[in-house]
C-alpha cells in the first residue's frame, strides 16, 4: 500500500504545493522547493517523501513559525488528490517544526485535521505538552467538523498504526478512555468507528476493563451494535469470555464435532482451501456461538505462528447439527508472506479449539 501511496507525492503535487505556497506566501521560491524535493524524490518512500516536502516547505515560509503555520493553514483548501492523504505535509509541518509552540500548532491541527488527519502530528505534543493537549481534546469533543471530534480519539490511540508510541497513552488508559467515552454515541460513522479502533487498541493490555466497558455501553440503547462488535474484534479472535458475553455469545460452547477436514491435502501458493465441520449441539439449551479458523502459518524458521480468521456465527438449538464450509485463498499478502511446509488449521468455537485438520504448501512466496 504504502508503494501505491508514495506515488501519489509526485511532480504535479509538488507544483501544486508551490503554487498553494506562493499564493499565500508571494515571497515563496517554488523554484527552489520544487528542485530540492523532485531531485530526492526518486530514491525516497512514503514516509520519507512526505517529510521532505514538509521540512521543505517550512524552510520556504517565513521564519516566525506561527506566521508559517498560518501559511500551511491556507495552503490546505487547496491540496487536493485521489488518495485523500495528499495534504499530510502540512500537518507534518506541524508535527516536525512546531512541538515548541503548542498553543499555535493545536490551533492548526484544528483546521488542518479538517482536510487532512491529523491524528500522526498531535503525537508529539501528547508526548511534550500532555496537559494542555488534551484540554484541545476536550475542546474538539463538540466541535461542529466530524474530522475534529474524530481526532481526540485517532489521535490517543495507544497503538495508532503507523503512528510514534506515546508511552503515557499505553501506560495510562484511562486518558483516552475519558475522551472516547463522550464520543460514543457521536452521529457521525467515522467518529464512532474510530472510538472501537481506539478500545480494539486498549484491549490488547486490558482486555477484562474494555470488556466492562463495552458491556455497559451495549445496554444504553442509543449505542450503535457495530461499534461495540468492532471494538470487541480482537478479544473474540482470542477467546476473551467477557467480550463474547458482552455481545450476547455463549462463553463455553457444549457440542461435538463429527467431521473438520481441510482440502485438498496439499496445494500451491496462490491456490485455495475447502474447510468443512460438522457441529451438533450437546447442550439442553440454545447456544449462540462464534465459529473461527486457525492457521498455523510456517515461519522462516520453521516455527509456526497462529492467525485467526473469521468464519461465521451460528445458532444451534438443542441436539441439532449444522454443516459448515468454508473457501480460503492461500497467497501472498501485504502482512504476510507464506513458506512451504505443513500448515495445521483448528476450527475455533466460542474462543476454544475443537479439532484440527491441515494442509501441505509445497512452495512459498519468498
Amino acid at each position: 500500500m504504502a508503494e501505491l501511496l508514495k506515488n501519489h507525492f509526485d511532480e504535479p503535487l509538488v507544483e501544486l504545493f508551490a503554487t498553494a505556497a506562493r499564493a499565500t506566501y508571494p515571497d515563496f521560491d517554488r523554484d527552489s522547493f520544487t528542485r530540492r524535493t523532485l531531485t530526492a524524490f526518486p530514491d525516497l518512500e512514503l514516509k520519507d517523501r512526505i517529510n521532505l516536502l514538509a521540512d521543505a516547505l517550512r524552510e520556504g515560509l517565513p521564519q516566525d513559525y506561527p506566521t508559517a503555520v498560518g501559511h500551511v493553514v491556507e495552503m490546505a483548501p487547496e491540496i487536493r488528490g485521489p488518495s485523500g492523504m495528499e495534504g499530510w505535509p502540512l500537518c507534518s509541518v506541524v508535527e516536525r517544526h512546531g512541538v515548541d509552540h503548542p498553543t499555535d500548532s493545536l490551533a492548526a491541527m484544528e483546521q488542518l485535521t479538517q482536510h487532512f488527519s491529523c491524528e500522526f502530528a498531535i503525537r508529539p505534543f501528547l508526548e511534550h505538552h500532555l496537559d494542555q493537549t488534551l484540554a484541545a481534546c476536550r475542546r474538539w469533543l463538540t466541535h461542529p467538523e466530524a474530522t475534529v471530534r474524530r481526532l481526540p480519539s485517532e489521535g490517543t490511540r495507544p497503538y495508532l498504526p503507523w503512528g510514534p508510541k506515546v508511552k503515557s497513552l499505553i501506560d495510562d488508559p484511562e486518558i483516552g478512555i475519558a475522551l472516547i467515552t463522550e464520543l460514543r454515541h457521536d452521529v457521525d460513522e467515522v467518529v464512532r468507528r474510530s472510538v472501537a479502533n481506539h478500545l480494539n487498541d486498549i484491549a490488547r493490555n486490558h482486555g477484562d476493563r474494555v470488556a466492562k466497558i463495552a458491556a455497559a455501553w451495549a445496554a444504553e440503547a442509543e449505542t450503535d451494535p457495530q461499534m461495540i462488535r468492532h471494538s470487541l474484534r480482537g478479544l473474540v479472535k482470542k477467546g476473551h469470555p467477557g467480550a463474547m458475553a458482552a455481545l450476547g455469545f455463549t462463553t463455553k460452547a457444549e457440542v461435538e464435532i463429527a467431521e473438520f477436514s481441510v482440502s485438498p491435502g496439499e496445494i500451491c501458493l496462490g491456490e485455495t482451501v475447502d474447510l468443512t465441520a460438522t457441529v451438533t449441539s450437546t447442550a439442553s439449551t440454545a447456544q449462540r456461538l462464534i465459529v473461527d479458523f486457525v492457521i498455523h502459518h510456517v515461519n522462516a524458521n520453521g516455527a509456526t505462528s497462529p492467525k485467526v480468521f473469521k468464519w461465521t456465527t451460528i445458532e444451534l438449538a438443542p441436539a441439532e447439527t449444522v454443516t459448515l464450509s468454508k473457501r480460503r485463498k492461500i497467497a501472498t499478502a501485504s502482512t504476510r508472506r507464506y513458506n512451504a511446509g505443513i500448515h495445521q488449521v483448528d476450527l475455533q468455537i466460542a474462543g476454544q479449539p475443537h479439532a484440527e485438520s491441515a494442509f501441505t504448501l509445497t512452495n512459498s512466496s519468498s
